[in-house]
């Protein structure tokens, strides 16, 4: 794995180390200056430097690099000028020779006379330096690099002032770095730092941490692709941004989860120098793993005010404790993680106990009584946790907090002490699941609580456990029949009993029954969705009463009145809104956002999209159902509106999310990256996706854009392959996606169009009939998962622009593999009513070969030049390559490329009988044969064709003479 420095490209510091360059470009110019690096241990000031050596060395400097050392108080005098100095080159030092002082630094060179007073012959010393760097620098810049100022000695402290405050017209830079970290407030680097600040020749250079984006950037080009993208903003997210960390950490992968040891050593170093009492609070302060006030070490550690004091100012004065807001923290996470992981065992518990005493919210006095295994306690603050969590809509807390009482509830004696059932914690845990995107947790908590309650003899809470489970499987995609009978057995216990909440909550779910089962009798479902509304006003259920209204309004739009159904739609989410019920506000949105997408209001319904996204993270259902679905959806429409770009900006927009809403995220992206024939990052990402999960969805819309980038290196039964996947789930599910479906197959025939294609080519007409079959039995099973019912549901789904799109393609790619050329189902293809431009260009492409093959050049230029133009714009590689080769073969000149001058095709009767011979894969020998002329004779007859029509090889003038109809079934 590569190391800083050592195999990767810089990261994250463009500004910083233009900004040097720009100082070494001022001092070559003759105006001397120095630059002084700060940041914490770690950040990457080594790397900076050695960038800008680099490139000093390159453009003619002359360098000389020096490292302070850490040898404790002692010091080692002038140590980075002796390492600079022992840099000369033999000219170099014959001209150090000339100032006999510089032996003190320079072995070898012949020492003089010495003064008796000390201090003169330092200033001697001093001036020696200074005039050699002058009359290095009249040969060429120099750069003076020193390292770790924090370690100075006293001597290379004096010598720096010295040299810095006599720079003026010298081509000289010095450059020196030092650890802000290291700089407790009687640190002996401070007070020359207030001497170089005054100088105008000096400037600073801090330099902070990675942000999160370069951090994330950083582990992936340590990991080469190795870990996971998990895995890498994990590692980015712990480092914080330190780069040292980065590699540390990611080099440590697969070794535990705690620090690697070494980085473990590195950090204890800093607490090590500490006294005994102040070691003793930074133990303290570790426990608390956060912000911890002065009263609370004080309880915890049990130390007299005024020893707390003295403590807590070394800590703060050697960096390892910082003072925000109020507290005290550690001045990096890792730090505290380190000190953590070396306390002993019973020292936790001791201190966690401390802190169960002292702490003020529920979720910390869990955390502390678990640690400190007061079980007891932990239980009942965990369930006052969880209930905390969920007033602030904090849901993926409530599910920690949650589990953990699960997990307590066995082991507790007399658990119900804590206020609450299993049953209750079951189903909060599931419905916390489900906002949090952890979906299967969510069913699994789900069938708990179903089981929970059927040991009780309450009709209305098994009835419940049963809508709670259905409405935890719809976004596993695969469970519809299951559905359908919870559905069914909640109902079966509610029908005959007084309205309630709960029965208005079942109906309402009926309603939604499209959504997993193959019920299309609209009157049945409406008739489901008035009784909720009207059982939710008589029960006071407000939320369940705009939950039906939601679905009322997905009625109204199949019903035809799409304004109408957009208007139900935002009226029922600000009424949502409005009263808290947040889960059916983002349904609401993200359906009115589909609608207008759907009806031709493309840009309107993408930003409503974004506004979905952006409000559910505002309410704390970020990774809901509906959740990712708006983000998938982000994704997929600006990929359709031509905006590649922001659909992979778009498509990295799961930090935090779970593995579910993360990989469908992802998925959507491999469309883009199939379109744009980016196959190493397309690859990279489909490996990753199998790696990390098993969902079927996610699974099912990157087996299409897999498809696609197959098509494009022209593997098409690799296409074949993933369309298969995709159709087979689709068959085991009750209700498939229309849309996938329709592409699916359209990929699925454009595969099977090409593999056919060929084998007419090579006269296996075998072959040929077997993918034409195939081709068909392809057609009848996506025609066996669209919508059977005409009940509104389907005409809207038909109206689909996606759909529109791939169903006008897919009729006109059944035509081609039949071998026929339907004119009118290609102009539908590329007509106007396909409003997704990339799509409508590979549909342009695709038609151009049939028209060349009819001979028709005009319309082929037509359809190329519109495919090529679009193609182009949208960074669509493989379609734009096809395109351009398509038109050289054609001598077929294109808008911005030079024109392609038209050679003979007056191929004689002889020539075209060779061709048509050579294209069924015969070899000359054979054609010879064939044709009672010599093999030599044959090869000529290829070799005149092949000028004739500008081939280069056998493949070539075959594709050629096919796509120009001289040769195959279109031969005129």
């Amino acid at each position: 794995m590569p190391r800083i420095g050592s195999g990767i490209a810089l990261v994250g510091r463009e500004d910083e180390l233009t900004g040097l360059r720009a100082a070494l470009a001022t001092a070559v110019d003759g105006r001397a200056g120095a630059v002084l690096v700060a940041g914490d241990a770690g950040v990457g000031k080594t790397r900076l430097l050695s960038e800008l050596v680099a490139a000093a060395r390159s453009g003619g400097t002359t360098v000389f690099t020096g490292r302070c050392l850490d040898v404790d108080k002692a010091g080692l005098p002038y140590l980075p000028f002796v390492e600079a100095l022992g840099q000369l080159t033999v000219p170099q030092r014959a001209l150090a020779a000339r100032r006999s002082v510089l032996h003190r630094l320079m072995p070898g060179v012949a020492a003089d006379e010495e003064s008796s007073d000390p201090a003169m012959e330092q200033l001697r010393l001093f001036d020696a330096v200074h005039g050699l760097f002058t009359d290095l620098a009249e040969q060429a810049p120099v750069l003076l690099a020193i390292e770790d100022l924090h370690w100075a000695d006293a001597s290379t402290r004096d010598l720096i002032l010295f040299l810095v405050s006599r720079l003026d017209t010298q081509r000289i830079l010095i450059v020196g770095t030092y650890r802000v970290d290291d700089l407790h407030r009687r640190h002996p680097l401070r007070p020359l730092l207030v001497e170089l600040s005054r100088l105008s020749a000096v400037e600073h250079l801090e330099l902070g941490p990675f942000d999160y984006a370069d951090a994330v950037c950083m582990v992936d080009a340590l990991a080469d692709g190795a870990l996971p993208p998990a895995t890498v903003h994990e590692i980015a997210e712990r480092s914080e941004g330190n780069a040292f960390f980065c590699e540390e950490l990611t080099a440590a992968y697969g070794d535990g989860a705690g620090i690697p040891a070494g980085l473990a050593d590195l950090l204890l170093a800093r607490v090590e120098r500490l006294s005994g009492n102040a070691r003793r609070v930074v133990r303290a302060a570790a426990v608390a793993n956060r912000t911890v006030t002065h009263a609370s070490l004080a309880a915890v550690s049990e130390l007299p005010d005024d020893v707390l004091e003295e403590a807590l100012r070394e800590s703060v004065q050697h960096n390892v404790l910082v003072t925000p807001d109020g507290g005290y923290n550690f001045r990096h996470a890792l730090l505290c993680e380190a000190v953590y992981d070396d306390l002993l065992p019973g020292e936790r518990v001791r201190l966690h106990a401390g802190y169960a005493r002292v702490v003020t919210t529920h979720a910390m006095r869990a955390h502390h009584s678990f640690c400190s295994h007061d079980l007891p306690g932990a239980l009942v603050a965990s369930v006052r946790a969880a209930e905390e969590a969920g007033k602030m809509g904090a849901l993926g807390e409530k599910l920690r907090h949650v589990e953990q009482a699960l997990e307590l509830w066995s082991v507790v004696p007399d658990p119900e002490q804590s206020g609450t059932t299993e049953l209750t914690l079951l189903c909060w845990a599931a419905r916390a699941a489900m906002a949090s995107g952890e979906l299967e947790r969510a069913e699994e908590y789900a069938k708990a609580a179903v089981a929970e309650a059927d040991k009780l003899d309450d009709p209305e809470k098994q009835a419940e456990t049963r809508y709670l489970m259905a409405l935890a499987s719809i976004g596993l995609e695969d469970r519809g029949p299951e559905i359908q009978v919870l559905v069914e057995e909640a109902w079966a216990l509610l029908r005959d009993r007084p309205v309630s909440v709960i029965k208005a909550k079942v109906q309402a779910l009926a309603a939604r029954s499209w959504v997993w089962s193959a019920d299309d009798d609209l009157d049945h479902m409406r008739t489901w969705a008035e009784r909720a509304v009207r059982d939710a006003k008589a029960v006071g259920a407000a939320a369940v009463e705009v939950d039906a209204l939601v679905t009322l309004a997905v009625f109204a739009e199949w019903s035809g009145n799409v304004e109408e159904a957009i208007r139900m739609g935002w009226a029922a989410a600000d009424r949502a809104a409005s009263i808290g019920a947040f889960d059916v506000e983002i349904r609401a949105r993200k359906n009115a956002a589909v609608t207008l997408w759907i009806h031709g209001r493309k840009p309107e319904g993408m930003h409503a999209m974004d506004d979905v996204a952006r409000r559910s993270a505002e309410v704390g259902l970020e990774w809901s159902l509906a959740g990712i679905d708006a983000r998938c959806e982000r994704v997929s429409m600006r990929y359709h509106l031509g905006d590649w770009a922001g659909a992979l900006e778009a498509g990295r927009d799961f930090h935090g999310a779970p593995t579910v809403a993360r990989t469908r995220v992802t998925a959507t992206t491999l469309w883009v990256l199939a379109g744009q024939g980016d196959f190493a990052a397309l690859d990279q990402t489909a490996e990753d996706l199998a790696a990390q999960t098993e969902d079927a969805l996610a699974h099912e819309v990157a087996n299409l854009g897999m498809a696609e980038a197959a098509l494009w290196r022209g593997r098409p039964r690799d296409a074949v392959g993933h369309i298969e996947v995709v159709v087979g789930h689709m068959e085991s599910l009750v209700r498939a996606s229309i849309t996938d479906a329709v592409l699916s197959a359209c990929f699925g025939l454009w595969a099977l169009c090409d593999i056919a294609e060929q084998a007419r080519r090579r006269g296996d007409q075998a072959e040929t009939d077997a993918a034409v079959a195939e081709g068909e039995n392809l057609v009848r099973r996506i025609d066996a998962l669209m919508p059977k019912q005409n009940n509104g549901r389907r005409a809207v789904k038909e109206a689909h622009p996606e759909v529109l799109v791939f169903q006008a393609r897919l009729d006109a790619e059944q035509s081609r593999l039949r071998g026929e050329h339907d004119r009118s189902l290609w102009e539908e293809a590329v007509g106007p009513s396909v409003q997704i431009e990339y799509h409508r260009a590979v549909a342009r492409w695709r038609w151009a070969t049939l028209l060349l093959t009819d001979g028709d050049r005009d319309s082929a230029t037509e359809q190329l030049s519109l495919a090529y133009e679009v193609a182009d714009r949208l960074g669509a590689r493989p379609l734009r390559e096809a395109v351009v080769e398509l038109a050289r073969r054609s001598r077929i000149s294109l808008p911005g490329l030079l024109p392609i001058a038209e050679p003979s095709s007056d191929l004689t009767p002889r020539e075209l009988a060779v061709l048509q011979l050579v294209a069924s894969g015969m070899t000359n020998r054979q054609v010879g044969e064939q044709l009672y002329i010599s093999q030599k004779t044959a090869s000529v007859h290829l070799s005149r064709a092949m000028a004739k029509l500008g081939a280069g090889n056998r493949t070539e003038v075959v594709s050629i003479a096919h796509d120009r109809g001289l040769i195959g079934e279109h031969q005129r």
